[in-house]
């Protein structure tokens, strides 16, 4: 490997080995990035080309000349030929831990776009009923979607699977479907409560069709389907292997769990953090259901950081989404709110909002719809005005259709839009379909929030999202258009710039962290990406295409695509390519079908093997056998098409060491 500097040896060898008066002075980068684009999103915008890192954070940015005189002896390089860099991707809206386990190889894949009507759906749960003995469950991840005009009822489940009971969930999480044997072994019946904020849904004769509305409802089934109700510690802690992986894989370096679904597993996040696994920083919020739930909460459950994790604060809901009609307007006329009610009366919630507001944390709710969002303000500014505390920064969850009066009470009252632009780019047309001209000229006004200074954060909302991509956010803020190619009020496009800082700085300032994040300035943390594209300049045809190729969090590389090569300068020219010690990096990509590429670093000469292994230890592929190599960076290919889907490990073995590290094929 040849070092990468684009200037000449002399020039080089000035900045290095002759600047010694400057080095006596200043503080040696672990590692720089050069020859580029170097975004900061600072408050002037600022580009530069270089940027250095030491012990985590920001040393400096500047000039190539300026920032390589900072170049230790033990300094890593990493050219960038031009390519943009910034700072890492801030997700005000990811459910890590619940989305990793959506590739969980338990579960019938009915996810975009393997399913995306209602016929793809009925095929995929037939084909995999055959597989199946009687009575096994076919447990489906989130979420299948159907067409616009299309319904689905238990009927149509138990015509293709009747012997085995079935909980599927809609992608947008706001309602499953089930067959009648999974309503008989939960023991619902058309005499059964609707649960607190739910709906379980009826035909003209009273009977269950099987549709269970919002999440309580949608818990009385999935308690017992596989993959939900049985799931262990261990799985969980796959999962959130699996999620963290996936947002370093899009460019997110940090992520907001905003509705972790128990204290439990609140606790669980908090194993993984001080085991040292958590490399994202990862910002949570417990989820509440009830009044109960709410007092029991406030007086029990204290907010804590440890490493990169703090528990912060408290979700609410108030309303579902379109595709299950319960979102809430005003206008009960709408396909999307035609089965729209709240999920507290007014006085009940103001009470639920007013005790978690006073535990001195950050209260955020799911709502949608202009009735909802105004129910929502009005508890807020109730809580605020009863115990005016400094600076609460409550948050309003999707929010998509705020009344033209909501944006002058959410400005008084500094409460954050921590939405989803890229539903407009997906879901557009179907919002109009469910909706009508007036409402659509509510849709997110995110130029008008901005010029009002009303604190916009983005967040992707996987799973209920088709894709985690921040491409999408990005296209969707900046064109507005949905897939048939029509406009969403145009006047509220944002530029990619404005888009991007509220993708970094906004939802760093949704979690209380913008002085340590969301901007590449010293001090601040070592959070950053190389990008395939230059956001400032990629035409809106082109923003599609956009991917991360390195994601470093902490100043450690984290995702790396193999586009961007790391090179270390050494005293020595003979030690500059020789790995410091025995390295096996993830593989990449992870999860993967049907190949990935396996590196590994040797720092001296060694004899080595290679071997796959599934979850029961036994070896399914020998890729290297007690081969003799030199001391190097090595990578190869692993071509899995011959063998299932699942997770499997792969260990490297030398004289000295054993390193074992974990993969997850999909198929």
């Amino acid at each position: 490997m040849k070092a990468l500097i684009p200037i000449s040896i002399g020039l080089f060898f000035y900045l290095i080995f002759f600047t010694c008066s400057t080095l006596l002075f200043a503080e040696e980068a672990d590692l720089i990035l050069f020859n580029g684009k170097v975004i900061t999103v600072d408050s002037q915008d600022q580009i530069f080309q270089a940027v250095a890192i030491k012990d985590g954070k920001i040393l400096s940015v500047g000039s190539d000349l300026e920032i390589l005189q900072l170049a230790g002896a033990r300094c890593a390089l990493i050219d960038l030929k031009g390519k943009t860099v910034t700072p890492g991707l801030i997700d005000s809206h990811y459910h890590l831990m619940y989305y990793g386990q959506q590739f969980w190889d338990g579960y019938l894949n009915i996810r975009h776009p393997e399913v995306a009507s209602k016929a793809d759906l009925l095929k995929v749960v037939g084909d995999r009923a055959k597989l199946l003995n009687p009575g096994e469950w076919i447990s489906g991840n989130q979420g299948f979607h159907l067409l616009a005009d299309e319904t689905l009822d238990r009927w149509d489940l138990d015509k293709v699977a009747p012997n085995n009971p079935i909980y599927i969930r809609h992608g947008s999480g706001q309602y499953c479907v089930v067959n009648s044997k999974a309503l008989d072994i939960a023991g619902i019946d058309r005499n059964t409560p609707n649960p607190h904020s739910s709906l379980i849904a009826h035909d003209s004769l009273g009977e269950p069709t099987g549709v269970l509305s919002h999440y309580p409802a949608e818990n009385l089934v999935a308690k017992f389907a596989t993959g939900y109700g049985d799931r262990t510690e261990e799985q969980k802690i796959e999962d959130i292997d699996r999620g963290q992986e996936l947002c370093f894989q899009a460019g997110y370096t940090s992520v907001q769990d905003v509705i972790v679904g128990s204290y439990s597993d609140i606790q669980l996040y908090k194993k993984y953090a001080e085991s040292g696994k958590l490399k994202v920083r990862l910002y949570a919020l417990l989820y509440i259901n009830t009044e109960e739930q709410a007092n029991y909460a406030a007086h029990n459950y204290l907010p804590f950081s440890t490493g990169r994790f703090s528990f912060s604060g408290w979700k609410l809901a108030m309303d579902g989404g379109f595709a299950a009609k319960t979102t809430l307007m005003y206008d009960k006329s709408l396909y999307a709110s035609g089965l729209s009610y709240p999920y507290f009366a007014q006085d009940e919630f103001n009470r639920i909002v007013q005790t978690l507001h006073n535990t001195g944390l950050q209260v955020a709710v799911h709502v949608s719809g202009d009735e909802g969002i105004d129910m929502t303000l009005t508890a807020f500014e109730e809580a605020i005005k009863t115990n005016p505390r400094p600076d609460p920064r409550h948050r309003i969850e999707h929010g998509i259709f705020p009344s033209t009066d909501v944006l002058a009470r959410m400005k008084n009252s500094n409460i954050i839009l921590s939405t989803q632009p890229q539903w407009m780019a997906w879901h557009g047309d179907g919002y109009a379909q469910a909706t009508n001209e007036a409402t659509m000229k509510l849709m997110l006004p995110l130029k008008t929030m901005l010029n009002e200074s009303i604190p916009i954060a983005f967040g992707c909302d996987v799973p209920a999202s088709i894709y985690q991509e921040p491409k999408w956010a990005f296209y969707g803020a900046v064109t507005r258009r949905s897939q048939s190619g029509t406009i969403i009020d145009p006047e509220q496009k944002l530029t990619v710039q404005e888009a991007l800082r509220i993708h970094t700085m906004g939802s760093a300032y949704a979690g209380f962290a913008e002085a340590t994040t969301g901007s590449l300035e010293p001090g601040k943390f070592a959070d950053l990406v190389i990008w395939s594209r230059d956001l400032y300049t990629v035409s809106p045809s082109e923003m599609i295409n956009l991917a991360a190729e390195m994601t470093i969090v902490n100043g450690e590389i984290v995702f790396d695509d193999g586009k961007n090569p790391v090179t270390a300068i050494g005293i020595e020219n003979n030690q500059r390519n020789k790995p410091e010690r025995f390295q096996l990096l993830q593989n990449f990509p992870n999860p993967f079908n049907p190949s990935t590429k396996i590196s590994y670093y040797l720092p001296e000469t060694s004899i080595i093997s290679i071997s796959i292994f599934d979850m029961l230890g036994r070896e399914v592929v020998k890729l290297v056998n007690e081969e003799k190599k030199n001391a190097g960076t090595y990578e190869l290919i692993f071509d899995a098409s011959q063998i299932p889907s699942g997770t499997y490990f792969y260990q490297l073995k030398t004289e000295k060491v054993l390193a074992t590290n974990k993969m997850q094929l999909i198929k």
